[in-house]
């Protein structure tokens, strides 16, 4: 009775018109709440936006690089018996100052090959070659290998190794010497001077587009230390890049303009830093996306410290019962790495690296928030990455576990609990492979990548295919997702040297799979690609044409994509 009462009171206040008008929006946003909280709108769209902010952090991350010194290895000869009477009988070899190089090892293999052999001056003296081209050939190439006037006693044959130590780093006389160089080069005073820690530390001052350096080996023989001298030339402090192009996702915006701000060595140690911002250029208010980045390196010696921070967000109205409802998402996040080199040679070198990925994402729905969307989420990360020069090709690959964590007071979001516990592996390799065709210059460039899983994942760690960096031939938006998947993108493009240009085609392949099969359009596509890409002065471009090959017959494609870039550097 009570409630009828107020129920009688309330409707004499106020009529059935102005009582729906007040409920409309909130009745709306109860219907649809279901579809919102678990379809996410499109379930495609978050993963491949997520896909496309780490395209756009690894375009403005500098490459790996190797700068080898002229250090090529020749095969050594073998020291080999005599019958000479005057040979000396081996039947021990010491290494004196041994404990001085920690390449010993593979010293005592070359000098133990010496022991039950009887060496005349020759064999002695291809011994002492072989041992010496072994320390060139670790990097030790101010260190030497010499016999004294007691070299020879009871059977036992003694070698000096005598350490080449590093003595000074310091600029030329004609040097840009705003750059500490002893945060750049591996290693301190007084240790053995090594040819790899020289030129990782060329590479860490030559990581800098606006750098370029030159070093020289100064010998004193009298003592056999080494003064590193370093000519180093900085064009400028700080460039521009701006780019268009029209790769954007169809539901957020397609026309994309962004640019960043380089500031090259700004503490002078070699360090880089970039802010970076974009948005969609589309003339609309009903949907829209934009985006920032702020990152910060820098290398010590063998290590690279690197942190990116960034956030951005994505908007667009939904027509429900003719009325607009508008629907955004924001996220933040911040990826701190550590990177070191674990081995290199004349033509490889590979690097290690670990760090943490924290993401944080809100979605809201007529300005309230989808509590069941939000994301918070701390990830681990381990990887491995190689590059290796062949006569015949560059090879580059790279390897990255990553581990869901609770760190940093990561919770995951409500119903998905699972997240939290994801773990996920992802592979990609490279070619590049030149050859010629008559007088003509091309390159075959495949590129693989594949990603593993065993586990429930986010939909931003889902992988995509269909698009300019996967299976080209598809539009932005129109893509298969899921949770696993690879693809193989194949270029063979013709090089115009005159024009600083290629013309390329290509044909890609990828699949896709998820646990269950849930949600899956299809599973497989293939495209095919025609464009041109170059530079003219400060500006690069690329203009092609894609096509679809094969799809699921529910995916709803244009028969071709144009698709452009351009950019401008200063």
């Amino acid at each position: 009775m009570k409630f009828k009462r107020i129920t009688r009171n309330f409707l004499k206040d106020y009529n059935i018109s102005q009582v729906m008008t007040a409920l409309f929006p909130f009745l709306a946003f109860m219907s649809v709440l279901p579809l919102v909280a678990y379809a996410d709108i499109n379930p495609t769209q978050t993963a491949i936006l997520e896909k496309q902010q780490r395209d756009l952090k690894n375009s403005l991350t500098p490459p790996l690089k190797h700068a080898p010194m002229d250090s090529k290895p020749i095969t050594p000869e073998e020291a080999e018996s005599s019958d000479d009477s005057s040979c000396l009988v081996i039947n021990r070899v010491e290494l004196i100052n041994m404990d001085a190089f920690p390449n010993a090892g593979r010293l005592m293999r070359w000098a133990k090959q010496a022991q039950g052999h009887c060496l005349d001056d020759k064999g002695l003296s291809t011994l002492q070659k072989t041992l010496q081209w072994q320390l060139v050939t670790d990097g030790y190439i101010t260190s030497h290998v010499t016999f004294t006037e007691d070299s020879y006693m009871g059977g036992t044959l003694f070698l000096t190794l005598i350490p080449g130590s590093l003595s000074g780093i310091n600029h030329h006389e004609d040097s840009h010497d705003y750059a500490r160089l002893n945060t750049v080069f591996p290693g301190r005073l007084g240790d053995i001077v090594n040819l790899q820690n020289l030129e990782q530390g060329l590479e860490n001052l030559q990581r800098l587009p606006s750098v370029n350096a030159t070093m020289d080996v100064v010998l004193n023989r009298e003592d056999l230390t080494s003064q590193i001298v370093v000519k180093r030339q900085q064009s400028r402090f700080w460039r521009i890049n701006t780019f268009l192009d029209n790769a954007g996702h169809y539901a957020v915006g397609r026309y994309r303009v962004g640019t960043t701000l380089f500031l090259e060595n700004p503490l002078s140690l070699s360090d880089l830093a970039y802010f970076s911002a974009g948005r969609d250029l589309d003339n609309h208010h009903d949907k829209g996306n934009s985006n920032f980045a702020l990152h910060y390196s820098v290398p010590f010696g063998h290590w690279l410290l690197s942190m990116t921070g960034s956030q951005g967000g994505y908007y667009q109205s939904l027509l429900i019962d003719n009325s607009a409802f508008k629907y955004h998402s924001r996220w933040r996040s911040l990826d701190m790495q550590i990177q070191r080199l674990l081995t290199r040679g004349y033509n490889y070198k590979t690097v290690g690296h670990t760090g943490v990925l924290i993401r944080k994402s809100n979605r809201f729905f007529a300005n309230s928030e989808v509590e069941i969307q939000r994301s918070d989420t701390v990830d681990w990360q381990l990887g491995l990455q190689h590059l290796y020069y062949a006569r015949w090709a560059t090879m580059r690959g790279e390897v990255n576990y990553q581990q869901g964590t609770q760190w940093f007071g990561a919770r995951p979001s409500p119903g998905n609990e699972s997240f939290s516990a994801s773990k996920l592996i992802n592979l990609t390799a490279s070619l590049d492979i030149p050859f010629i065709l008559g007088e003509q210059l091309f390159h075959y460039q495949p590129t693989f990548s594949h990603q593993y899983t065993r586990s429930n994942l986010a939909i931003q760690d889902d992988f995509s295919i269909g698009g300019r960096s996967s299976v080209r031939g598809f539009a932005t938006g129109m893509a298969l997702v899921g949770s696993q998947g690879w693809f193989l993108k194949n270029d063979i493009a013709w090089v115009n040297q005159r024009l600083a240009s290629q013309l390329y085609v290509g044909v890609d392949y990828g699949e896709v799979s998820k646990k269950g099969g849930q949600f899956l359009l299809g599973n497989r596509l293939v495209g095919g690609v025609l464009g041109i890409r170059g530079s003219y002065h400060q500006f690069g471009y690329d203009f092609n044409i894609g096509l679809p090959l094969d799809k699921p017959r529910e995916l709803n494609t244009d028969p071709a994509v144009f698709g452009f870039v351009v950019n401008w550097q200063y």
